[in-house]
């Protein structure tokens, strides 16, 4: 098997390479029945005389499309690492340009997740129609649409690529993903650098209150931040007077669309604009712009639309929202009985009102008709990395710090950790800037040594 690589035609992949790799839809019958084409995009090792290998990176979300990291990366990787290593990213199967599936879902159905619940009978009824809907379209394929299933497919492609070990770079989803790899095919790791790290055992109904729980403590430092800034915002001259604010604009857009940098957005999307930008204290202030000028009617600046454009340019599209649904209910059951998502609701309501209730409703898994063809990966003994780098940030609101704690804590024997105290951070190395983990990541990843210990460093003044 060999990768036969094109120049890339799409826009966003321009001056990259592009191929697919072919893998079984059915690892477990690998010669036998429908099989997926794999988009894969490569940015070449710049200096062939100091190249190191391969550093494949996964998507960040299920559903994500991971060739797009790569750009991403290759725009923003310290000089050293773009000479030594080819950055390789892909779609995971049936999802961006690997097969993609198509259910009919509508654009509301593709933010089922974040979907508000408007009473319990009905939320119910909505997401039992899109699993539904979905398994009438692809029932014979979704079930094997798992994490071990994608770990499996990324040991293809390195085998493809004709790598007896291949680097791994991985954030959120694609953390997860890389710790699975290694758990199940860690002979084959080299470094491996997982930043933002989902906690293991959240998988997947906890995570969703993980979720709800953050990103109320998150929206209070938040507004405890803008109100220290009310002479810029007008947001008020309070923590609470500001929260206060943004629950009634949220109650207002979930009436009538309101219009946010010169769009309609409802109140689902204005609750995911603020989670998105809550995620990073360097997106803080493109939060209060926004919320500024949808609370007094004016215009967002010209930076915080240029920043949300970058932000929300490439949504989850259908297919994306399908792979997700996938992923979440097909890697692990989801309880069954509804009365436990009704308690749950009511406690998100009273402790985490700003997103807890979605998070707290039942969401696809609860209706997933078959039952997981594997269990739940276990990660510890077996493991067979020879070294794990785990990076965090303090605060993170969509993968809390004690994510990488837990998996630091059950691979004891091959991991370190790093930390990135009094920051905010979604997908820390390279993206924060921070220069003390960008050092200590570059040189794990030139050099394949581990930190001898466990590291923290404070941010720098991020300039929020």
């Amino acid at each position: 098997m060999s990768v036969p690589w094109q120049p890339a035609t799409e826009d966003a992949l321009v001056g990259l390479d592009t191929a697919t790799v072919t893998v079984p839809v059915d690892h477990a019958r690998p010669g036998v029945g429908r099989t997926v084409d794999l988009a894969l995009a490569r940015h070449r090792a710049r200096d062939g005389k100091l190249r190191q290998g391969v550093l494949l990176v996964g998507p960040d979300d299920p559903g994500n499309r991971g060739t797009l990291l790569v750009p991403q990366l290759t725009a923003v990787l310290p000089p050293v690492v773009l000479d030594r290593f080819d950055i390789v990213g892909f779609d995971h199967r049936f999802s961006g340009h690997s097969d993609p599936l198509s259910c009919g879902l509508t654009p509301d159905e593709w933010l089922w997740i974040f979907h508000r619940p408007l009473a319990f009978d009905d939320e119910a009824r909505y997401q039992r129609g899109v699993v539904e809907r979905c398994f009438a379209e692809a029932g014979d394929v979704l079930p094997h649409l798992t994490s071990r299933n994608i770990a499996r497919d990324m040991d293809v492609i390195r085998r493809a690529l004709g790598e007896e070990r291949v680097s791994y770079l991985g954030y959120s989803y694609g953390s997860y993903l890389g710790a699975v790899w290694t758990q199940l095919f860690g002979e084959h790791a080299d470094r491996v650098v997982l930043d933002s790290v989902i906690d293991p055992g959240s998988v997947w109904r906890r995570m969703f209150l993980d979720y709800a729980e953050a990103c109320e403590s998150t929206l209070g430092d938040w507004a405890q931040w803008a109100a220290g800034r009310h002479a810029d915002l007008d947001l008020g001259t309070t923590a609470p007077v500001v929260r206060e604010r943004l629950d009634r604009l949220v109650e207002r857009a979930d009436r009538e669309p309101l219009p946010v940098a010169g769009l309609p957005v409802d109140g689902t999307m204005l609750r995911l604009v603020t989670m998105v930008l809550l995620s990073s204290d360097r997106a803080w202030g493109f939060l209060g712009d926004v919320l500024r000028a949808a609370a007094h009617g004016t215009e967002a600046r010209e930076e915080t639309r240029l920043a949300l454009g970058a932000m929300f340019g490439r949504g989850k599209d259908e297919s994306g929202a399908v792979a997700q649904l996938a992923v979440l209910g097909a890697d692990a059951p989801w309880p069954r009985d509804l009365g436990v998502y009704r308690r749950d609701m009511a406690t998100a309501r009273a402790r985490h009102p700003f997103i807890g209730p979605a998070m707290a409703a039942p969401k696809a898994g609860a209706f997933w008709p078959r039952p997981p063809l594997e269990p739940v990966t276990a990660f510890g003994p077996g493991n067979r990395a020879e070294s794990v780098l785990l990076v965090r940030s303090e605060r993170g609101m969509f993968t809390p710090a004690r994510g990488a704690a837990r998996l630091r804590e059950l691979l004891p024997h091959n991991s370190r950790l790093v930390t990135l105290a009094g920051a905010a951070h979604h997908r820390v190395y390279p993206f924060y800037g921070d220069p003390h983990i960008d050092e200590a990541v570059t040189a794990y990843l030139l050099t394949g040594k581990l930190p001898d210990r466990d590291t923290t460093f404070t941010a720098e003044e991020s300039g929020r």
